[in-house]
């Protein structure tokens, strides 16, 4: 490899990757919580930084840039829909909230075309809106760029197996693959109308009564519904039922490279109670919000992931006191960030519960 390509490359990398690798996080983290605001289902979402050897490779041949704008695919967000009808709910979601580069991007709108090739899913050139980008949290961020690839899970199927059969063999060979292909492609399309008409038609369709004998009836009615908004008790109740719950959270906040800290009892109900109220403020109020929050925080180690990066951010500039409570109000406030900013945090006592963690506050 020419050494001076190689210099300027790597020294351009160092100085970027760091910021990258932040900027990747809070943006996966922003689009989930933008896309699960309006109730759209996601299957997975996951983002992905180039590595240095990815960066070379791209890069064979060109004079290394001197801003990251002409390689937008250093960062890569990837989401996985149910439904092929929600891509285009996405697409207005991101079209409101970021700037799209229209030349390089393949929206959810120009892929009706009758005479395309296969089943390729939407793709978006994206950076912060200028009312994002001038918000002081965002501000670092501003310019950078980002790839947006939403598909189906049937799309993302044709993507991984599609590179593997699509070798060089003869003109005749060729033709029969590629006649294949479409037809392939055309069964991946209707599979995923077909399970979205399915979907549809089980929404709208009357529920079947089911008989319950009276001891199973009484049984269920002294379980609390979990989609009432429930009350401090009931939520301390749900968490003591759940003792793992706890000691993974205590467990992520030591992997983290928080301090050990031993709690109180008093000190650790405290700490519910400021849990208890960041929740009900981010709109994770009823049992079954609850349930669907720790869901998505042990998906991919997010909440691990969260915990680090707070860590990092602030590295020794604070005094923690972080215990299994703590560590799920600091994943939450972070997470959630988008439907709590706007609120008033100080009357909230969120802020308080902050700088206790902190050790600001006793």
């Amino acid at each position: 490899m020419d050494n001076q390509r190689f210099d300027g490359l790597g020294r351009f990398y160092v100085e970027n990757y760091s910021l990258y690798r932040e900027f990747s996080e809070r943006i996966q983290n922003l689009v989930q919580n933008l896309i699960e605001r309006d109730d759209i289902e996601i299957y997975k979402i996951e983002a992905k930084i180039k590595t240095p050897e990815e960066l070379l490779k791209g890069s064979s041949g060109k004079i290394y840039p001197s801003s990251f704008e002409d390689i937008p695919d250093f960062v890569m967000v990837r989401i996985l829909l149910r439904f092929p009808e929600d891509a285009g709910k996405v697409e207005q979601i991101i079209s409101e909230e970021f700037t799209i580069d229209a030349e390089r991007s393949t929206p959810a709108s120009t892929l009706d075309d009758p005479f395309r090739f296969g089943y390729p899913s939407a793709s978006y050139v994206l950076s912060l809106s200028e009312k994002r980008s001038a918000l002081r949290e965002w501000r670092k961020y501003k310019g950078l760029l980002f790839i947006l690839d939403i598909r189906t899970m049937l799309q993302e199927v044709w993507a991984a197996v599609l590179p593997k059969v699509r070798v060089d063999v003869d003109n005749a060979t060729k033709r029969k693959m590629e006649r294949k292909l479409i037809r392939i492609a055309s069964l991946l399309e209707e599979a995923d109308e077909g399970f979205l008409s399915l979907y549809e038609t089980s929404k709208n369709a009357f529920p079947v009564p089911v008989t319950q004998d009276k001891d199973f009836a009484r049984k269920e009615a002294s379980v609390m519904d979990a989609s009432r908004v429930y009350s401090l008790e009931e939520l301390y109740d749900w968490f003591a039922r759940r003792p793992e719950i706890l000691d993974k959270l205590s467990a992520a906040a030591l992997k983290a490279g928080f301090p050990v800290f031993v709690p109180s009892p008093d000190y650790l109900r405290t700490s519910f109670e400021n849990l208890c109220m960041v929740f009900k403020a981010a709109d994770i109020d009823t049992i079954e919000e609850v349930e669907k929050f720790m869901l998505s925080i042990e998906e991919n180690d997010k909440g691990l992931k969260q915990l680090q990066s707070i860590n990092e951010t602030f590295e020794k500039s604070v005094n923690w006191r972080v215990d299994s409570y703590s560590a799920l109000f600091l994943i939450a406030l972070n997470l959630k960030w988008e439907a709590l900013r706007d609120k008033d945090l100080v009357s909230l006592g969120i802020k308080k519960g902050s700088d206790r963690i902190n050790g600001l506050i006793k």
